[in-house]
């Protein structure tokens, strides 16, 4: 039987810039303590965007007010986008690929509450199917494990040729490559993703077969 191929994604740094919903948190933590810290909410914005540590940056803006950790974290992991930029590449690949009826899978790492605001923000429901969405907050599995691949080979079923997209070294082409996976990396040509792609940082195994700079190239 003739293998139909199937396409994984990363989500983070790989449909979109992670930056733009860290800058989206930070932004709905700044108006959520203006009035508390008695500062402008852009002042404060613009303080935590530039700090090494967003969470010191905003304590320190205003001390007497005793803005704790725990705080900081809810309302920064509560915070739901209207919407988030999906990179334009992604976009022209994931309409072509739905025009293909190819089939496709959304895997990453995350807290589902952040992960489900990110997805809806970013529209990313009009490409994956809820059973092709998995997240490794709703498993208790992480890509470190093989677990994330495994299920969606289970849930596809049929022979399959996989390919996994992703830019992680760390976690995304390791247990793919084990599996007989093509692995493609989208290269950070910006240097502004949130993990490294420096080369020699992870064991060999850990880093994908290719590097592509636009992700049509991923189809190639």
């Amino acid at each position: 039987m003739m293998k139909r191929h199937v396409y994984a994604f990363d989500l983070d740094d790989t449909l979109y810039s992670e930056r733009d919903y860290v800058d989206a948190c930070l932004r709905n933590v700044a108006a959520k303590f203006s009035e508390r810290l008695g500062r402008p909410a852009e002042r404060l914005y613009e303080l935590m965007r530039t700090a090494p540590n967003a969470y010191d940056a905003l304590a320190a803006a205003a001390p007497e007010a005793g803005v704790t950790l725990d705080e900081f974290k809810e309302v920064y992991r509560s915070t739901q986008p209207d919407a988030l930029p999906l990179r334009h590449d992604a976009r022209l690949l994931l309409e072509h690929l739905k025009a293909d009826d190819v089939p496709v899978y959304l895997i990453t790492d995350g807290r589902s509450l952040g992960q489900r605001a990110k997805i809806k923000a970013l529209g990313l429901e009009r490409y994956f199917s809820p059973d092709r969405i998995i997240i490794s907050g709703e498993t208790g599995y992480e890509k470190t494990t093989p677990v994330p691949f495994m299920l969606a080979m289970r849930r596809h079923g049929s022979p399959t040729a996989w390919t996994y997209v992703g830019d992680n070294p760390y976690k995304d082409f390791r247990w793919p490559n084990l599996l007989g996976w093509d692995t493609v990396m989208l290269a950070d040509t910006e240097g502004t993703n949130t993990h490294t792609q420096q080369p020699g940082m992870y064991p060999p195994g850990n880093y994908a077969a290719r590097t592509i700079a636009d992700l049509c190239d991923s189809i190639s």
